[in-house]
């Protein structure tokens, strides 16, 4: 097995929860894509009205488009997801976690709404109204739990590089070079040594013993 093959093994069994939150995010929004793409691109807003009376109340038509536009940004987060988490880094992570939070936000933002139109009509609309609102309702549900994933992850990434940016700090650099070994003492032999006399008397003189020497 290659270097690559297994850390790729290595990276999926340590984000297998991440990697499933985003498989099943992706099968969701993927249906809501071919949705929103038919309804923009095959429709007009008075097929649109026509056919879906009660959704077209909560989301307009004219905000088909953003939503269509949104869809694919946050498919192409989940890829780069990946990509981020098997390189192990977490600043571009966190900004592929910005965009489900806001998908999430917006997706609050049509429930509440859909959910008031719900009670209003005393639950008498269509089946597909009432299927999105309860899906919609589960995919809240869930994109929150999938959220706390993502920063329970991002967190987890940080530590790692902390870890890696540590050990990096802690191993030198450049080896350190040995210290030269000192050379050995030579002794001399004695037949080397020269012994040298001095020409100079080493008997004391004094006075007493000075006798000067005889004149001519």
């Amino acid at each position: 097995m290659s270097d690559n093959a297994a850390k790729c093994t290595q990276t999926i069994s340590k984000n297998l929860l991440l990697l499933s939150v985003l498989l099943v995010e992706s099968l969701v929004i993927i249906p809501s894509l071919v949705f929103t793409t038919l309804n923009v691109f095959a429709s007009d807003e008075n097929h649109y009205k026509a056919y879906h009376p009660e959704l077209s109340e909560v989301v307009k038509f004219h905000f088909l488009l953003p939503i269509f536009v949104y869809q694919i940004i946050w498919l192409l987060s989940n890829i780069v997801s990946v990509v981020t988490v098997h390189c192990n880094t977490p600043y571009f992570f966190f900004f592929t976690l910005i965009v489900p939070c806001i998908g999430l936000l917006l997706s609050i933002l049509i429930l509440i709404p859909a959910i008031e139109l719900l009670i209003e009509r005393n639950f008498n609309v269509s089946g597909f109204y009432l299927g999105f609102v309860c899906g919609l309702s589960v995919f809240v549900v869930f994109a929150i739990l999938f959220t706390i994933t993502r920063c329970s992850t991002f967190r987890k990434m940080m530590k790692k590089q902390k870890v890696v940016q540590t050990t990096a700090e802690k191993s030198p650099e450049d080896p350190v070079e040995e210290a030269a070994a000192p050379e050995p003492i030579r002794i001399k032999d004695p037949d080397e040594i020269s012994i040298s006399f001095s020409r100079r008397s080493t008997m004391s003189m004094n006075d007493e013993l000075y006798v000067p020497p005889p004149r001519r």
